[in-house]
């Protein structure tokens, strides 16, 4: 007999895809079982091919919308499946408000514990420490309702051969001759503290160019991200800008087929990391402890100042506080040079000769 369960996380980007690996975990570990998500249709790219389950995209501008669009939006679940458990995921008041109607009908709700006191104390204290990563906290809201599973390694992201296709003929308006690496720059973040700015990739970027072959592609996102990556693919003739290009699927199946990303703390950085890519990240007013590094790689890839080379480090858990200085100065006191100095020092500026000919280099999921 299959059960059926209903889970809960509708944003934000790095945070939904940070719950594919839990999902995949649970639905491997418990063959009858059969999750309906409920999430924004943007984020679909992360679930692809995934067994068992189903998505669910509420029409929050509309019909689902307000409290009674959470009226309608339990109707529509109800009428969808009976299921026998909801697994809240977003902890958010629009999901506490789903939940309750659930649970006021009798069905079991399990809600995630984020963690926020444990957060505080570090945030607080600067008493650093590594808290549970949010793919084991999502995991562990699974376990608490009786559906246990253990994380795996990366890759968790597939992509559809269509995504393929049109990921390998970007690639193939790049030069790539004499496999060069193929590095993904992801400069861009949600919060200025997280930003470590277009000027310091520059630096790194001529570092790299000095003494390797490489081409980079720059990802982010929005109309303003997007101009000030069309100012950065100026600087350098092997610069190639992604954004804007591809939808989220197909970006998905390009960062597939990247040797290395550098990236801010930020949805690339997770997308990087969920793909099983040697992902550098770069951290600013945010820090790694609070348990949103880039899932399955090594602690020395997280890159930043100690924390206790300037006393207000980390200033908050998301990133979203001002600055207390003009511009980020954890940031600022990160040298191009470290960053490549690092990059030298874990041996990802080798060329590998991994890939095949151009049109069938591709990573398959």
């Amino acid at each position: 007999m299959v059960r059926k369960i209903l889970a809960l996380r509708l944003s934000a980007m790095g945070d939904v895809s940070l719950t594919v690996p839990a999902i995949r975990a649970v639905l491997d570990a418990n063959p009858d079982l059969q999750i309906t998500l409920v999430t924004r249709s943007i984020f679909a790219p992360f679930f692809y091919g995934i067994p068992r389950l189903d998505l669910f995209f509420p029409d929050l501008k509309n019909r689902h919308k307000g409290l009674f669009g959470l009226i309608r939006l339990y109707r529509d679940l109800k009428k969808k499946q009976d299921f026998s458990s909801v697994i809240d995921l977003h902890g958010v008041i629009r999901t506490k408000i789903l939940s309750t109607f659930f649970k006021l009908s009798g069905k079991p709700v399990f809600t995630i514990d984020k963690g926020r006191k444990e957060k505080k104390f570090l945030l607080k204290s600067k008493y650093l420490r590594y808290l549970k990563h949010s793919s084991v906290r999502y995991l562990d809201t699974f376990n608490k309702a009786g559906y246990k599973g253990n994380i795996g390694k990366p890759p968790y992201l597939s992509v559809s051969e269509e995504a393929l296709k049109k990921a390998g003929s970007f690639l193939s308006q790049i030069p790539v001759n004499n496999t060069p690496i193929l590095i993904g720059l992801a400069p861009f973040a949600t919060h200025k503290p997280k930003i470590w700015g277009t000027d310091k990739f520059k630096e790194l970027i001529s570092l790299i160019n000095r003494e390797h072959k490489a081409e980079f592609l720059l990802f982010g996102g929005g109309e303003d991200e997007i101009a000030k990556l069309k100012e950065l693919q100026k600087y350098s003739s092997n610069i190639h800008l992604v954004a804007g290009n591809l939808n989220l699927s197909e970006e998905i199946a390009l960062i597939k087929n990247l040797d290395l990303m550098i990236s801010m703390d930020s949805s690339n950085m997770h997308l990087s990391a969920l793909s099983g890519i040697p992902t550098i990240s770069i951290w600013g007013g945010t820090h790694p402890t609070f348990g949103f590094y880039a899932l399955g790689q090594p602690a020395e890839y997280h890159l930043q100042i100690p924390a206790s080379s300037l006393k207000c480090r980390p200033c908050s858990v998301y990133g979203g506080k001002p600055c207390i200085y003009p511009e980020p100065k954890c940031l600022e006191m990160l040298k191009a040079e470290e960053v490549y100095n690092s990059l030298q020092k874990f041996d990802l500026l080798k060329i590998r000769n991994k890939k095949a000919a151009l049109g069938t280099n591709i990573i398959h999921s």
